[in-house]
């Protein structure tokens, strides 16, 4: 009898410490699953890694397309794609350039709108070892330019479209005087010369032997490569100065498509990508989950608000990807029977404001909203699982054991932390804004930019609570609530993001002092009500006796930079103050922002209408503010 009673009270005693356990840390639970979850994640990985070859994306999806070679993989325009079907046009290409010389280690930069044809592009030349640096298929001339030079590729593949087209011709001499190569992935509506149509090198290598598209490169052909090798190189403003190449390993890939394991993705599971694949979002909570969990992807060239809940409910989709400004367009838009009937049960992205949260879920019949943030270059990521309004996610105690995240006190000017008298950090309370640090170690490593290895270095920070710790800088301001959840509230440094897009104001300076007569350019991020991000403003010192014109100005950065870049607001003064050291000073210009009452400098605005800068005056601020007029 005394047998049966101790196990009873050994099972009570556990509930009742359990009880209280969840009674003192209401988390408990929850906060358990997601580290049981990321330790099945990280065992997975590790023994990708171990692996005399690593086992990467394009074994997972050489898997799908030998288990499930008719299931559709993408739908684009109406049009399906299976599994098999784009493995094959994968091993095509692969075996193309292969044959023209292109190897494991090599890079090769890829120019191509949302479309099919980049995601086997980007899947041949991973078969063979090969990193892709995805360049934004919206810059022009030299921004392209730099962007190309900077991942060091001496092969550019550009897909269809005219714009691509003159975006290439722009710059082929600069290219060929590199002795680069140029690929078009269709024949050119003109011939051009030094330039090879991928088709052309297809029907050539058609004939080989070894040419049998049914056929897997054998795994042997990547042999040397490391688990935390470049997968791709994906461009970032970072905070500071023009683009960066940021490498993402296949490490990185390879747990991307982990991320959607909190909201049990599945093969049944169609995901709506209208994001560019060219950025980290559509990459790894797009191609990477969709690969993953051998699901389906629905894909858009570019977002629609017109066609948007129409695609969602002809195509089944059931996850969608969102950057903040996509729902107020949507939201803006007049009710329909399809935002209600879809089956969208997930929405995951970035940048949606509380203010319209509640409506987001309630309007289009959305369970389940997973607000995320990370910085393509950090170390650091999170996402919200709890459905907290505003928030992008909780990082409890339990959570800081594996890595201590810290808010700490920052100076807005020169972007770095504020130390005490011992030289160290100092931490910010709950509900005060913070300047988010994240640990750099073994377990949380930096994957840094190419070539620009001392850009890095600048991005981290040392002895910041104790002698000899090191911890990455992201340039982002967090208020954090008593229940440790985390709001997003503003960007620090040379940079600022405006329509899902990062814009380095370095950048966007350089372009407009091109322009005749602009002597000097300070370029910033302002706030815009009903918007999220910041919009560009420049204040543009003019030389003596000239005469600032409207419609030139917005033709030269209309021709110059792709839409989200160019400044939507512009003051010109007499005078531009700098630092003592001769930097430009932003403080006081953000902080009157656009606002006639505050800035008595001439002030215009972005008119897409008149297709000019237009005088911005006491009634067009208030058109503006209360979105009447769009910018």
């Amino acid at each position: 009898m005394m047998y049966a009673i101790i196990p009873v009270a050994v099972f009570l005693l556990l509930v009742g410490a359990l009880l209280i356990l969840q009674a003192l840390y209401p988390r408990l639970y929850s906060d358990v699953v997601f580290i049981l979850d990321k330790a099945r994640m990280a065992r997975h990985l590790k023994a990708c890694s171990r692996q005399e070859i690593p086992t990467t994306i394009v074994d997972d999806f050489e898997g799908r397309a030998r288990d499930t070679p008719d299931k559709t993989f993408l739908v684009y325009r109406d049009v399906s794609f299976t599994y098999g079907e784009v493995n094959r046009r994968a091993n095509r290409l692969a075996r193309a350039a292969h044959h023209c010389g292109v190897k494991q280690g090599d890079t090769v930069a890829l120019l191509i709108h949302n479309e099919p044809a980049f995601i086997w592009t980007l899947l041949a030349f991973a078969k063979l070892g090969v990193t892709c640096a995805l360049l934004n298929y919206n810059l022009k001339s030299s921004s392209l330019l730099h962007c190309f030079q900077a991942s060091q590729a001496k092969l550019l593949i550009f897909g269809p479209g005219d714009d691509l087209l003159k975006a290439v011709i722009d710059i082929k001499e600069d290219l060929q005087g590199g002795k680069v190569r140029i690929w078009s992935l269709e024949e050119p509506t003109e011939r051009l010369q030094g330039v090879q149509s991928v088709e052309e090198i297809l029907a050539n290598n058609a004939g080989l032997p070894q040419y049998n598209i049914e056929t897997d490169f054998s795994r042997e052909i990547r042999r040397g490569q490391h688990f935390r090798d470049p997968f791709v190189y994906i461009y970032t403003s970072g905070t500071t100065g023009l683009p960066k190449a940021s490498r993402m390993s296949h490490y990185k890939m390879m747990a991307g498509g982990h991320l959607l394991n909190c909201v049990h993705m599945t093969s049944d599971d169609v995901l709506y990508v209208t994001l560019p694949l060219y950025h980290i979002s559509a990459l790894l909570f797009g191609l990477g989950t969709v690969i993953r969990n051998g699901a389906t992807m629905v894909l858009r060239s570019k977002f629609s608000a017109t066609n948007f809940w129409t695609d969602c409910c002809k195509h089944d989709v059931t996850i969608i990807m969102y950057i903040g400004e996509l729902f107020r367009y949507l939201l803006a838009r007049p009710k329909t029977p399809e935002e209600k009937l879809n089956k969208v049960r997930v929405a995951v992205g970035n940048g949606l404001g509380g203010d319209i949260w509640g409506e987001v879920m309630q309007r289009f019949n959305i369970a389940r909203i997973l607000e995320t943030y990370g910085a393509t270059e950090a170390n650091f990521g999170i996402m919200n699982v709890d459905n907290k309004i505003g928030s992008v996610g909780c990082w409890p105690p339990m959570l800081r054991i594996f890595c201590p995240i810290e808010l700490i006190k920052y100076d807005y000017e020169s972007a770095q932390p504020i130390r005490d008298v011992n030289g160290r950090c100092i931490k910010v309370p709950p509900g005060d804004i913070g300047l988010l640090l994240c640990p750099v170690n073994k377990t949380f490593p930096l994957e840094g930019y190419v070539g620009k290895e001392d850009l890095m270095q600048r991005k981290l920070v040392h002895n910041v609570l104790r002698e000899g710790d090191v911890y990455f800088n992201t340039g982002d301001l967090f208020v954090q609530d008593e229940h440790y959840n985390l709001y997003f509230k503003d960007r620090l440094g040379d940079t600022f993001r405006w329509k899902g897009e990062n814009v380095a104001t370095t950048e966007v300076a350089q372009v407009l002092q091109q322009q005749e007569g602009v002597f000097e350019a300070n370029v910033y991020g302002v706030s815009v009500p009903g918007h999220c991000g910041k919009a560009g403003m420049a204040a543009l010192l003019l030389n003596t006796n000239t005469t600032f014109d409207p419609e030139a100005t917005f033709n030269f950065v209309r021709s110059r930079l792709p839409d989200y870049a160019c400044p939507r607001f512009l003051r010109l003064p007499c005078t531009l103050e700098h630092t003592s050291t001769f930097k430009q000073t932003k403080f006081k210009l953000v902080q009157e922002s656009f606002d006639p009452k505050l800035v008595k400098d001439p002030l215009f605005f972005f008119d897409t209408t008149r297709k000019q800068y237009t005088i911005l005056d006491g009634p067009a601020y208030l058109k503006i503010t209360s979105g009447e007029v769009r910018i």
